[in-house]
């Protein structure tokens, strides 16, 4: 039987909400009462994972708020609301004026690029960094000739420009820069082509939803494109050079359907994988929980047809039962794709990591790492590392059912892609960081467990979050035991380097003591994904601070704060915050990082671009 997702999306519209919508002109309507019911579960002041609390949202632009209402995720609860409702809703919660035509606080002035000098196939012989891990094997490492950036000139390294988002509190996105050009993605929907000397931009596409991997620019078939996704789901291929749209691709049908993850080129196809937010969905009460399924499809380059999609859950979820609140429930589900795959050539492999199950049965695939075949997209192989992993974020629930809480798993999926490297005999690993504080080694052929290494608690925010980076011996992981510090106030963040080759730590720094503990949301930890050049690792944290580490032994070598404001180059006010989500990028001795991170961390909205002094070259 095929399940009809458009009946399931009604069915769940219509359970989230038990009562009839009314207009804001009627005296019943009640923001605070409507709060209490569609949102406060999720953020109070111990809010879910990746919620904010209302004290948080409370400082955001209410059309912030009013756009997460209307066409976010929280769309999905409050779709009972009429449009006047969403509106009530957003200024009640919000403490920000709304803006005037003379004073937006989402309002950019976006300074035109005068000299619009083309990419062409010849940009890829210079330097560059596409898509999020650098190169097919996502080692996250950026080779001397690309880098241009040696311990010698950290000394000299400075701030050179800021871009803002507008209307944004979080901002985990990840540049690529090609060309001279850095393209870089917005929470509030917006894809923009920036010159990396200066800030200017050249272009700027309006996407369906948050943009937060890193795009991957392409020179094939006579054409240079730039592929995204979005939050909606979606997956788009522009022109690189003046932004037109070539074709757009839905990449699942589910309602809760995102992508947060880097489409990867190889071989004149994109491969694209799905995750979602029924895990938030499923926090009401009434919400026919789960029916999503993590996915990976690949797509024509050219054409954006689909050429094949393989789900992580084989079967169509089916109903199994009903919840202690009565309502319906469907499994199996769940095991969402948060980043990138890893491409195998040799093997003609590409590799996932997976998610947790939303529901029980929890699927094999869940909480694993899965080798798909490139020509066919069949299933090689599967190594799961937790069983029985089914969390939503019903589980933080402090008033959920005991049964509810009895089928809860510990949420530690994967949120960092695998990487492959060549060991000291000729032979390959597949190196993959969980949640749960382990990194484990596979072996590629099939899928066989080499060796583990516990390098923290781990925990819901914990362990390795978004991503690891190797070199040609060590694997290098970031710490982050984030969500673990702020409720249980142990300890956070640190960076350690492992030997692929033996599995033996050949050194392990702690964190730096945070110093702007009276700031909301300052903690130590390193959940953001590490980059690499030659001999230094750029690893950032959530007391807003990037640090370069030296990769011989650990050692700070240079230290930037960016918990301030900054002028920004296209008028929108901005400052610094929380380091996480995607990392820095170095190219030709220049380093570009997202700052401000609003969900269990310090609030921003800014680009940084940092460089040698005086004009560049």
């Amino acid at each position: 039987m095929k399940l009809d997702y458009k009946v399931l999306a009604l069915l769940a519209f219509s359970a989230v909400m038990v009562w009839p919508p009314l207009s804001v002109s009627e005296e019943l309507f009640n923001p605070e009462n409507t709060f209490t019911e569609i949102c406060a579960t999720c953020h109070n002041e111990s809010p879910a994972p990746r919620a904010m609390t209302r004290t948080a949202m409370a400082n955001l632009p209410p059309e912030h708020i009013l756009k997460a209402l209307s066409s976010g995720v929280m769309s999905f609860f409050a779709l009972p609301l009429t449009a006047d409702e969403r509106s009530a809703l957003a200024g009640h919660v919000s403490t920000v004026a709304w803006a005037s035509e003379e004073n937006s606080v989402n309002k950019e002035t976006l300074a035109s690029c005068s000299e619009k000098q083309q990419i062409t196939a010849d940009s890829f012989g210079k330097p560059f960094w596409s898509g999020w891990g650098a190169d097919l094997s996502n080692t996250r490492f950026q080779p001397a000739d690309q880098a241009r950036l040696a311990e010698a000139d950290l000394e000299n390294l400075e701030f050179k420009w800021a871009f803002g988002f507008a209307g944004a509190a979080t901002i985990g996105s990840q540049p690529a820069v090609v060309g001279g050009r850095v393209f870089i993605g917005s929470p509030e929907h917006r894809l923009y082509a920036l010159d990396s000397q200066t800030g200017c931009a050249y272009w700027r596409y309006d996407t369906e939803g948050g943009v937060r991997g890193a795009p991957v620019v392409v020179a094939h078939k006579s054409e240079i494109t730039v592929y995204a996704t979005d939050r909606a789901g979606w997956i788009f291929a522009l022109d690189a050079n003046s932004g037109a749209l070539r074709w757009k691709h839905r990449l699942d049908e589910h309602p809760a359907t995102m992508a947060t993850a880097s489409p990867v080129f190889h071989d004149g196809r994109i491969y694209a994988t799905t995750a979602s937010f029924e895990e938030n969905s499923a926090s009401a009460r009434n919400y026919p929980c789960c029916t999503f399924r993590g996915s990976v499809t690949a797509l024509d380059a050219v054409t954006g047809k689909v050429i094949w999609k393989t789900f992580m859950v084989p079967d169509v979820p089916k109903r199994i039962g009903t919840s202690p609140h009565g309502t319906p429930k469907f499994g199996p589900s769940g095991a969402g794709i948060w980043n990138p795959p890893t491409v195998d050539p040799t093997r003609r492999q590409l590799y996932v990591t997976t998610g947790d199950a939303y529901s029980r049965p929890a699927s094999i695939h869940s909480d694993a790492v899965v080798a798909l075949k490139l020509d066919s997209g069949d299933i090689a192989w599967s190594w799961q590392a937790t069983a029985d992993d089914a969390y939503t974020n019903a589980c933080v629930d402090p008033d959920a059912h005991p049964e509810i809480l009895a089928e809860c798993g510990p949420d530690v999926d994967f949120g960092a892609s695998a990487i492959l490297r060549e060991l000291n005999n000729g032979k390959e690993i597949l190196l993959a960081g969980q949640k749960s504080g382990v990194l484990h080694a596979l072996d590629p052929d099939n899928g066989r467990l080499l060796w583990q290494k516990r390098v923290s608690p781990g925990g819901i925010l914990g362990g390795i979050e978004w991503g690891i980076a190797a070199d040609e011996k060590f694997v290098y992981v970031p710490i982050s035991d984030v969500w673990e510090n702020i409720v249980d106030k142990g300890a956070a963040g640190g960076l350690v380097a492992i030997d692929f080759n033996t599995g033996a730590t050949a050194w392990q720094q702690a964190a730096t003591p945070p110093k702007c503990q009276d700031t909301p949301g300052c903690v130590a930890g390193q959940p953001q994904a590490i980059s690499m050049a030659p001999g230094l690792i750029f690893s950032g944290s959530m007391d807003a601070h990037m640090r370069v580490y030296r990769a011989s032994d650990g050692e700070v070598v240079w230290d930037y704060d960016a918990n301030r404001e900054f002028k920004t180059v296209n008028g929108v006010k901005a400052r610094g915050g929380s380091f996480s989500g995607g990392g820095a990028v170095i190219v030709d001795g220049m380093v570009f990082v997202t700052s401000g991170y609003g969900i269990f961390g310090i609030e921003g909205n800014v680009l940084l671009a940092f460089g040698p002094p005086g004009a560049a070259d």
